[in-house]
């Protein structure tokens, strides 16, 4: 049982038999998350009302959404102005996992070269315990080149430290007091504990993270990128499906959803203002080109989030709920 799993000891488990994993991504249909905050209206000064997005939070896992996703923004940069969920992410996380019980989280992403990848391993291991197999670990580059410098690091090399942290934190995960050196430090006798559930936490790339589609297919046990028009997407994912690959692949989009149902479509950046049927028509695209999870961001919309999530329950989220994933 996967709720039984020792933290001591390595683990043999694929990530496909995590819960968090197979509530994403359960294969027999695409299914949504939620991109946090639950909130709309200004992305520089997001909800921070935690008794409020943890009742929303609570509301959207009961209804069947199959996950909730949060940024890694270290910063406040005016010249990027959204700052995500405000909140440092392992910290919400572990809040996320005392106060939900089925639904999925994952990260969209962690900067992965600003993090001391040992720090990095031990925290996602230990999310992976907290929630009981429910967290999905998304990794990026980062593309707020100011942060480099307020962290000592240069992005310009961040491309290749990345794949480096990478290597370093899968080393910690999968054996025990063995000696791992990289361009950064070196551990000898030493051992990162927790061990994940299983032989890592689900590893997910988000964005290019300056690396070949052959890489991400060969490393991540899934993919992640952001809206694109619908033939350029489709495009992206037949690159991701190269060579027989199978792994899950998932996209964000922004949304407005306007209270009209039926108005049509009409692009914003990374997204759609549109009417709930002409969303579910959009998300039937995506599903038949290949798409299996959409993140949706609510940050952009100009109705009450309150309003949009009665609405996406309603109109949206009934054929696209997936499969309820089996624990154990």
């Amino acid at each position: 049982m996967v709720g039984d799993m020792d933290p001591f000891t390595l683990s043999s488990l694929p990530v496909t038999s995590l819960p968090g994993f197979r509530r994403v991504f359960p294969s027999n249909r695409m299914t949504l998350g939620l991109a946090l905050p639950l909130d709309s209206g200004d992305p520089e000064r997001p909800d921070v009302d935690i008794p409020r997005q943890i009742g929303l939070i609570q509301r959207v896992e009961a209804a069947g959404f199959a996950a909730v996703w949060l940024r890694d923004i270290p910063l406040r940069d005016p010249d990027f102005g959204d700052v995500g969920q405000a909140w440092d992410p392992v910290s919400y996380l572990g809040y996320l996992a005392a106060s939900t019980s089925s639904l999925a989280m994952g990260t969209a992403a962690v900067v992965a070269p600003l993090r001391h990848p040992l720090h990095l391993a031990k925290q996602a291991a230990s999310i992976d315990h907290l929630t009981g197999g429910r967290f999905l670990f998304g990794v990026a580059t980062g593309d707020r080149t100011s942060e480099y410098p307020a962290f000592g690091a240069d992005s310009g090399a961040r491309d290749e430290v990345f794949r480096e942290h990478l290597d370093v934190m899968q080393r910690a995960w999968t054996t025990e007091k063995r000696g791992i050196r990289w361009s950064g430090g070196r551990m000898w006798g030493g051992d990162v504990i927790p061990k994940p559930m299983a032989v890592r936490p689900p590893l997910l790339t988000v964005g290019s993270c300056l690396q070949s589609m052959a890489w991400h297919r060969e490393h991540a046990d899934a993919h992640v990128t952001y809206q694109r028009p619908l033939e350029t997407q489709r495009t992206y994912i037949a690159g991701w499906r190269e060579d027989g690959n199978t792994k899950p692949f998932a996209m964000s989009m922004s949304l407005d959803l306007h209270a009209d149902a039926h108005a049509p479509a009409g692009a914003i950046k990374f997204g759609w203002r549109v009417g709930a049927r002409r969303l579910v028509e959009i998300l039937q695209e995506l599903e038949a080109m290949g798409v299996d999870h959409v993140i949706l961001g609510l940050k952009r919309g100009t109705r009450p989030v309150e309003e949009v999530l009665d609405d996406l329950i309603a109109e949206v989220l009934p054929g696209f709920t997936g499969a309820e994933p089996r624990v154990g």
